[in-house]
């Protein structure tokens, strides 16, 4: 299969493959100012808090790539002029690529002087957000899901970030990003760790969700991506708390795979609970505004386009991460999935699009490390 690589999604196919080769120092000189990747987490890139990466990259219409940094790819990057930025593909010039303004609401203080780079977290290249909670208890536990680096992160390149979200300074960086003229803000963006109780879960993840919601104003979308509760009861409160769309990620489909690589989910919630509370949440939330992601390389592609099949005919909205092998991991040799893979699954899920046309993508634009809104528009061939 050849890509077509004028076309920019068929270009982040291909760069989500493969990542791209360059110098661990490219950027150092860099004449322009851009918002750099502060690996919320995972740590993608194999980089020290002294290396300068772009969290995404801007192919054009409307299209943006997570930068990864692997060596052997076909793929490379040169600077010219100190701030013109070449993509190459096999030695051959592809395209020019623009790297993400930095957000206007960074490098404000907040009163008790917080920086807003440590607190608000960005989504793709513009989605405002927060990574409340940013821990998982799975890890203390050794059950941790084997692609995950969310930990080793925290304790190293994203340390700086902040890790505990005080309701007072949440609801003032809340104000500051929507306060502040930068882009279109058509959804705010909430991540969670888990949490190991659903105590924990209420004070440290639902009331900080109140929280921004009631900063809010106007009031816009607000999604989040959470580990289910157990009491299925709190799936309400999310609603309840100013949540508009929420994602359950199981990760993997297939079961016995799904018990390898998280085996703390499995162990913990399990699978078929984790299903009753999709279903709860659609429940909720209505159809296809609750969503399980899966993560495309884990497992055979037809796997992942029958877990589409069900999730969707059940009202289930579908998301998806493409692998990537982050370092400090137990899978960081597990090869990232071949264009082939990837462009088979965006094929079959662009027909899934068409039978049911209701189904929808959780972010209105393109994000990093996902196809799903290039899919949504039609975009391959």
């Amino acid at each position: 299969m050849k890509l077509n690589l004028k076309n920019p999604s068929e270009v982040k196919v291909s760069l989500l493959s493969y990542g791209i080769d360059c110098d661990i120092d490219i950027f150092a000189n860099y004449e322009g100012d851009f918002y750099e990747n502060l690996y919320v987490y995972g740590n993608t890139n194999q980089a020290e808090n002294h290396h300068r990466f772009p969290q995404v990259l801007l192919l054009g219409n409307g299209v943006v790539s997570a930068f990864l940094r692997r060596e052997r790819s076909p793929w490379t990057l040169r600077i010219k002029d100190g701030n013109c930025v070449r993509l190459y593909h096999r030695g051959e010039y592809v395209q020019d690529v623009r790297l993400p303004e930095i957000p206007a609401y960074y490098g404000k203080r907040l009163s008790d002087s917080s920086l807003s780079d440590k607190i608000i977290a960005v989504a793709g290249e513009q989605t405002p957000g927060f990574f409340i909670y940013p821990k998982c208890y799975y890890f203390d536990e050794g059950t941790f899901c084997k692609f995950c680096s969310l930990k080793p992160s925290r304790r190293t390149v994203a340390s700086e970030l902040e890790a505990s979200f005080e309701n007072g300074k949440l609801a003032e960086a809340t104000r500051l990003f929507q306060n502040t003229p930068w882009r279109d803000m058509p959804i705010v963006s909430i991540t969670a760790g888990t949490a190991r109780t659903d105590e924990e879960t209420h004070r440290g993840i639902i009331e900080k969700i109140r929280t921004v919601y009631n900063a809010l104003d106007p009031k816009i979308p607000i999604h989040i991506l959470v580990h289910p509760p157990h009491d299925l009861a709190m799936i309400d409160e999310y609603r309840g708390a100013g949540i508009t769309s929420i994602a359950f990620n199981i990760e993997v489909f297939d079961r016995e795979l799904f018990a390898k690589i998280c085996p703390g989910k499995n162990k913990d919630y399990g699978y078929n609970k984790w299903m009753e509370a999709l279903r709860y949440a659609r429940d909720v939330f209505g159809d296809y505004n609750a969503f399980c992601g899966l993560v495309w390389g884990l497992e055979p592609p037809e796997n992942v386009k029958r877990a589409h099949r069900e999730y969707l005919d059940q009202g289930i909205g579908i998301t998806s991460n493409i692998f990537h092998n982050d370092p400090k991991t137990p899978m960081r040799r597990h090869q990232h999935p071949s264009e082939e893979f990837i462009m088979d699954i965006a094929h079959d899920q662009q027909e899934l699009y068409n039978r049911y046309p209701e189904a929808r993508t959780i972010f209105p634009m393109s994000m990093r490390s996902t196809i799903d809104w290039e899919i949504h528009r039609r975009d391959y061939r």
